[in-house]
């Protein structure tokens, strides 16, 4: 076992002889910052997961597991937790080597736009973070599922590719759906396999899943079977997707899909990720979404270490005033001084889009504003924003809002493919060491030997 001593400096490990030989002398903890004694549950490259961690994110596991109404023991849902942790731990690693935070600053304005945005007090928001913990942990758990959401969309956005041909063959479809296309609630169990896997191995894959249909056939819960197997954040849902549209379908599985009835079980299905089952839980129809597309107009500003966050502020807000006086336009002042030289060039006009088209924050700001309006200073992963919403407009029937639309639809089917491939690769070259009591008398063993010279930390 590996004993810690967390500190106000972060962690640092001791190995078993040196941690007993230092608690048999002292009785106490190792230094005078420590703050509680704590054992290891797993070490993921140079980073730890704290057996106290384990816990508490197994009791949130298994309360959200209970509020879907699926059956998942104790033991799975640990497991299924270890599983959030390690990724968690992963992308933020990946976070640290590129260099992104968020300081306190950017922290207290992203709650501010979250809050505002889903129409609740800053205060609402952070209990969601969870009601039992401090302010300061939830102002944390908040900053980390920031950044580890940006990571992820500045990593997964660079691997998808979508060609003009794919999307208008989708809004085709799209337009002869009508207004109401089917939704399939869908449930999900992937066991690991890699694309280049031997011939060994894929057997291994395939005696799995044969154990796996097996144990459905006595009566197993899919659910708690795709929190045991899934590796990653997937295993969080226990294996819950949620309802579909059958435009998102990934389309290897849709054929099968649509032969089948509600209750039935598909697969194995191989993808480059893995061997997929596929719980077919129900299917219900849903109108086709009227499309709000905005246009609008920005002035960015970056930022570095010599032109720091409140610098690029107060510059903004000095040319938004002079922008309000009518000293200059926006268009011009946007040609100026916008470094984002592709729309600059436009008087800063981005044309009309969606909101998912843009960076979260941007989009957040963006959907607030009024036709003429100009927001104050927004910050977003690019820099800082001054925004001008020109108009707003729905449309339904024009084939390019068809077309926008499936590039849309294609984008989030490709992302969660691609997000799940970018979490495999981190994991597929990370040092993975399970220490955990209960998971090892369980028989559960995921540790993984480094496959690279250089980890992901």
């Amino acid at each position: 076992m590996v004993y810690l001593v967390k500190s106000k400096k972060g962690f640092n490990m001791f190995g078993k002889r040196i941690a007993l030989a230092l608690t048999a002398a002292l009785g106490i903890a190792f230094n005078a910052n420590a703050q509680t004694l704590d054992t290891t549950a797993a070490v993921v490259n140079n980073d730890i997961i704290l057996t106290s961690e384990l816990d508490a994110m197994q009791k949130e596991m298994a309360a959200n597991f209970a509020s879907r109404g699926q059956q998942v023991s104790p033991v799975n849902a640990r497991k299924a937790a270890l599983e959030q942790l390690i990724t968690k731990s992963l992308i933020l690693q990946q976070a640290r080597t590129h260099g992104l935070n968020l300081n306190d600053m950017q922290l207290d304005q992203a709650l501010e736009q979250f809050a505002a945005r889903n129409g609740v007090s800053v205060k609402t928001l952070l209990d969601q973070m969870g009601p039992s913990l401090s302010e300061a942990a939830q102002r944390e758990r908040f900053r980390e599922d920031l950044i580890i959401g940006e990571v992820r969309r500045n990593q997964v956005r660079n691997r998808i590719k979508i060609s003009d041909s794919e999307v208008k063959l989708l809004a085709k479809n799209l337009k002869q759906l009508g207004s109401v296309e089917p939704s399939y609630h869908l449930s999900q169990l992937i066991v690991p396999l890699a694309a280049n896997a031997t011939s060994a191995q894929v057997q291994r894959a395939v005696n799995t899943v044969d154990k796996i249909k097996a144990d459905l056939r006595k009566g197993a819960d899919f659910n708690d079977l795709a929190a045991l197997y899934t590796q990653g954040s997937l295993a969080a849902q226990g294996g819950d997707l949620g309802y579909i549209p059958e435009s998102r379908v990934p389309v290897p599985f849709l054929p099968s899909l649509l032969k089948s009835k509600p209750g039935a079980v598909i697969g194995p299905i191989r993808s480059p990720y893995g061997l997929h089952l596929i719980k077919y839980v129900g299917v219900t129809d849903g109108a086709v979404k009227t499309i709000t597309m905005y246009d609008a107009s920005h002035i960015l500003l970056t930022t570095s270490i010599v032109y720091p966050d409140e610098t690029a502020v107060k510059e903004l807000n000095l040319l938004r005033d002079e922008i309000l006086k009518g000293a200059i336009s926006f268009s011009d002042a946007a040609k100026n001084f916008s470094e984002d030289p592709g729309s600059a060039i436009n008087g800063g006009d981005l044309g009309y889009a969606t909101p998912d088209r843009y960076d979260p924050a941007f989009a957040a700001a963006m959907v607030r504003l009024k036709p003429g309006e100009i927001s104050e200073p927004v910050r977003s992963s690019f820099g800082y924003h001054l925004i001008k919403l020109n108009d707003i407009k729905t449309d339904l029937d024009s084939d390019a809002s068809y077309e926008d639309q499936a590039r849309n639809l294609i984008f989030e089917r490709l992302f969660r493919e691609e997000s799940i491939a970018w979490e495999r690769e981190l994991r597929d070259t990370a040092y993975i060491h399970v220490s955990d009591p209960t998971l090892l008398n369980a028989g559960i063993d995921i540790d993984q030997e480094q496959n690279t010279s250089s980890n992901n930390g």
